[in-house]
């Protein structure tokens, strides 16, 4: 059995080959932070988390789920968020030809659950029935909200601030183990942190989603 999914049900899964002696494989989710520092390219670094967050409104299972930067790279990022975004989807990026749906009125309800009573910088916009759900970036978000305890999987991008590498690798490690750990920066001594301090599927630097061009998976 090869299944695709959340670790809960995967649990279900695992325990029902278990009882039966049936081989399985489990691919499971996870969230897949991104770490951005003030030496990065904040115009690119924007574009690209930006794509790898809203390609598929979102459903990519190896999407960034979260940002975690400073305030300042916060204001950064989002200058260059409403730019970038009006560029790709319009005035009303409901009427875009690029902006795919949320799959069923059942995760669009997850979601769209996940926004309430968030400070919303950017988006928000939503249409249960056209299960239409603007790219959506979320600011003052803390750990113990909703959009933060499992994976988002949809068009919503909320960014935590932390004022230094060692602040954001503990804030992931003090969760279950990322899926993918997204980092932009071009100070070396940061990327080596990352990499020997975070345990996660994969480590991409300064790009996202790159695990789909790789022809040896």
């Amino acid at each position: 059995i090869f299944y695709t999914g959340s670790g809960r049900v995967g649990r279900i899964v695992h325990q029902a080959c278990n009882e039966n002696l049936t081989p399985c494989t489990l691919e499971l989710g996870g969230k897949s932070p991104c770490y951005i520092d003030s030496t990065a390219d904040i115009a690119i670094a924007t574009k690209r988390i930006l794509w790898g967050k809203f390609i598929n409104a979102g459903q990519t299972c190896i999407a960034p789920d979260y940002v975690l930067c400073s305030k300042s790279v916060q204001k950064q990022f989002l200058e260059e968020a409403r730019s970038v975004l009006k560029e790709w989807y319009g005035e009303n990026a409901k009427d875009s030809p690029d902006l795919c749906r949320i799959i069923n009125q059942q995760h669009f309800q997850r979601l769209s659950s996940m926004i309430k009573g968030a400070n919303v910088a950017i988006g928000g916009d939503m249409d249960a029935s056209e299960k239409y759900m603007a790219p959506t970036v979320l600011i003052d978000v803390k750990a113990c909200d909703p959009v933060m305890q499992d994976e988002i999987f949809g068009p919503i991008l909320p960014i935590l601030t932390v004022e230094s590498p060692q602040e954001a690798i503990n804030f992931i490690n003090a969760r279950s183990q990322a899926l993918v750990v997204y980092i932009f920066t071009q100070d070396a001594t940061t990327q080596e942190l990352f990499i020997h301090r975070t345990t996660s599927g994969s480590m991409c630097l300064n790009d996202t989603i790159m695990q789909y061009t790789e022809t040896n998976r």
